[in-house]
């Protein structure tokens, strides 16, 4: 099963749409015009795009996540300790609120020096929220700025590979259809009290259920994943032992986060009927 294996699966249509993003992006920072201050031109920068923010992070390096602890930590600070704001929240936020934009932006400019977090936030990641005084220069040299889109779109990409693999499934299982009048649906199915990513030919009355999982990273969330399948594939079994059916859990796996944690890999392969990848996947 490893040997047909795809570590890093290229998707064509993927890979095209991903290069039109990083240049809009792109274009939308050769166009902007900072201000002579430094506070009002940042303010206007986030404001502008909602991505803008995510490639001032990676100016600085620091990963969306901990740009959102900071946020909640300076929020803890000012007595706030309600629930942690997410992206779409904060870019809103910036929008329609100046005050709020020319706050995010000082804690841009200030870094380590804002008396406001130093309290509150470890010297090792306000040493990281340093933006490069020439920031503005820098979203203009097109040779060091494709690079800084792209690493700012690494999770949007992985999260659409990710739909695109089930995308290629559902498109064979439509191919099905056609020919044969096999039908499919995606949601919960009762007697595993999961959702089911390709369930045939209904939720209601499944007997093949299809679940799919393409990772290129490593995360603790795979033990996770593949002790929960391994527990919908024992009430599969159990459903077939006790009225003599003959209901199939496949598990479609691939990408180099799976081959890079074997033991989770082991699980998957075992845990199902039919472990299939993006090279074997024509045995559906």
């Amino acid at each position: 099963f490893i040997k047909t294996c795809t570590p890093l699966l290229r998707i064509p249509e993927l890979e095209n749409e991903m290069r039109v993003r990083v240049r809009e992006i792109v274009a939308e920072l050769l166009n902007f015009e900072s201000d002579e201050d430094p506070g009002a031109s940042l303010k206007q920068f986030l404001k502008r795009d909602e991505n803008f923010l995510g490639i001032l992070l990676a100016l600085t390096n620091l990963s969306q996540e901990k740009f959102l602890r900071i946020l909640t930590a300076q929020r803890f600070a000012e007595k706030d300790f309600g629930k942690e704001w997410g992206p779409k929240k904060i870019y809103r936020m910036l929008r329609k609120d100046d005050a709020f934009a020319e706050r995010i932006a000082r804690l841009f400019l200030e870094g380590r020096s804002s008396q406001l977090l130093a309290e509150q936030v470890a010297d090792f990641y306000l040493d990281q929220l340093s933006l490069p005084s020439n920031w503005s220069e820098v979203i203009r040299d097109q040779s060091l700025i494709g690079n800084i889109v792209r690493k700012k779109l690494t999770g949007e990409y992985t999260d659409r590979k990710g739909e695109y693999v089930e995308i290629i499934i559902r498109t064979r299982l439509d191919a099905l259809q056609a020919e044969y009048g096999i039908t499919h649906a995606k949601g919960q199915v009762e007697f595993l009290g999961k959702e089911v990513d390709h369930a045939i030919p209904s939720l209601d009355n499944p007997y093949v259920m299809i679940m799919t999982s393409y990772m290129e990273t490593t995360s603790s969330n795979q033990t996770t994943r593949a002790n929960e399948q391994n527990t919908m594939y024992g009430k599969v079994q159990e459903k077939n032992r006790r009225f003599g059916e003959k209901r199939a859990f496949v598990n479609v796996v691939d990408g180099a986060g799976w081959l890079a944690r074997r033991s989770d890999l082991r699980k998957m392969h075992e845990g199902c009927d039919f472990c299939l990848n993006m090279q074997t996947v024509d045995q559906l």
